[in-house]
């Protein structure tokens, strides 16, 4: 079979140098009514190099082939559920083992598929190009206008961060899960800098499918997000989790429990403004829930192609009808139906004046979607300078916090000194160039924040100064 598909496509590309068209090699084919000259005129390109993959794409229409000794061809991807209600089935052309089926698709469309050949499910054995899912690899296929995602690829020259593992019981699920952590590169010798956190529900399939860690590293290298931390966590029973009975244990396993452990372990801003849950399908529907049942330590919520069906539309109807001071990204395939009437949704986001994005592509239910739109997501939420310039260091023997916001400012900042040190802070700013510019006492008692008039002041880099006795910490700030 292997020879005759071969075979197949070299009758194809050497048609196509003279008639341009796989539409007029398939007219010239049936315009041969002998069946053994049809059959050698399709077979008679042996010897030739082939330059043709599959589907062969010809405007706005793409053309799923197959050439084998089959009795029916049929094709199944994202574009038609997968087969549900029906796959399509592929055109024979008799007396030959061509068969072959066209249909339109946008211009920036990417879609998986499988063939379907006498009742066997295979990837094209024309098509080199394939991405992981869930239940396996899949034949996929690109229009002339979508733009694969550079930033999936591991680069040799871009910095890696680092993985490690760990697990952790839930006392509310009695389960135990297993956490994988990323730090980014240069962590350990950022002298206390702190990170803003990003919690990842299906954590193993986003790193294994997704290459989120790949995706992580080039983002943060090409200066387009504020390094981050990421705790990708792997469900146990997900449905359950995210979905159905145990979803609310779920999200106060993940709020109550997991953020305070990776608080007290890593070196992370803990702050709700600078934590961000996200997740796929049933993953952005348990973001959902985690944000809207813990707004006070998740302020930002990202979805990809969220499935909020359960429960009758839970989430959907939770956002719709209540406020909650939550920031929302959520993006969907054209070729997905996840159950939920998305012009209603986004109108009842604005009525109730929530801060949020959205994106549609042409694309279906699957991580080839997913992988490609995270950096969207990332960039949304923790765009480069978004995340204030903090740092956990001791000061006379305490843990503390220091860290302005904004930063970047326009024309004032705070600059805000948590720790469990009282007595008298001396604080002073410098220009970049050294020169001192202001000075002050600041009395400290576990919380202080130093309001910062700084319109006077010209665009560019200050350095702010905190002294004690015997303790001293430096960091950035920037005037736009």
């Amino acid at each position: 079979m292997k020879k005759l598909f071969t075979i197949l496509l070299l009758a194809i590309t050497i048609y196509s140098f003279s008639q341009n068209t796989f539409r007029g090699f398939i007219d010239s084919v049936y315009s041969i009514e002998d069946p053994v000259a049809r059959a050698a005129y399709v077979e008679s390109f042996e010897g030739y190099a082939d330059t043709s993959t599959t589907p062969i794409i010809e405007g706005d229409t793409a053309y799923f082939i197959y050439g084998g000794p089959a009795t029916s061809v049929s094709v199944a991807g994202d574009f038609n559920g997968w087969g549900d209600p029906a796959p399509w089935n592929l055109i024979h052309i008799p007396y030959t083992y061509l068969f072959f089926y066209g249909h339109y698709f946008e211009p920036t469309a990417r879609l998986d598929y499988k063939l379907i050949v006498d009742g066997n499910w295979i990837l094209d054995p024309g098509n080199p190009n394939t991405v992981s899912g869930g239940y396996g690899p899949n034949s996929e296929f690109a229009m002339p206008g979508y733009v694969q995602p550079w930033e999936i690829e591991d680069i040799p020259s871009v910095p890696n961060g680092t993985l490690e593992s760990f697990n952790l019981t839930s006392s509310s699920l009695s389960k135990t899960f297993n956490i994988q952590v990323y730090t980014p590169p240069g962590y350990d010798e950022g002298a206390g800098k702190s990170y803003p956190a990003v919690y990842v529900h299906d954590g193993h399939e986003y790193i294994s499918l997704a290459n989120m860690d790949h995706v992580l590293d080039n983002l943060i290298d090409s200066n387009k997000i504020d390094p981050v931390i990421a705790v990708f966590i792997r469900p146990i029973d997900r449905n359950s989790e995210y979905a159905f009975l145990e979803r609310n244990f779920y999200a106060e396993f993940v709020s109550q429990e997991i953020v305070p452990h990776i608080d007290e372990n890593y070196l992370t801003l803990a702050d709700k403004d600078y934590r961000l849950t996200l997740g796929a399908s049933f993953g952005g529907n348990i973001s959902g829930i985690i944000a809207y049942n813990y707004p006070d330590v998740f302020a930002n919520t990202g979805w990809h192609s969220p499935a909020l069906w359960p429960n009758s539309l839970e989430v959907a109807n939770l956002y719709a009808n209540n406020y909650k001071e939550i920031k929302i990204f959520y993006n969907v395939g054209a070729y997905e139906d996840l159950g939920v009437d998305w012009s209603w949704f986004e109108s009842s986001l604005q009525a109730q004046g929530y801060e949020y994005a959205n994106d549609e592509k042409y694309e279906g239910h699957s991580w080839g979607f997913w992988r490609a739109t995270i950096d969207d997501i990332l960039e949304y939420f923790f765009p480069a300078g978004s995340a204030p310039v903090s740092t956990h260091a001791p000061l006379a023997n305490s843990v503390v916090e220091i860290y302005n916001y904004p930063n970047p400012f326009t024309d004032k900042t705070s600059i805000i000194i948590n720790s469990q040190f009282e007595g008298t802070l001396e604080l002073r700013l410098y220009s970049n160039t050294g020169q001192l510019l202001h000075s002050e006492n600041v009395q400290h008692n576990t919380e202080s924040v130093v309001e910062f008039d700084g319109s006077l002041l010209p665009s560019g880099v200050y350095f702010y100064q905190i002294n004690t006795n015997n303790e001293r910490f430096i960091g950035k700030m920037i005037k736009n």
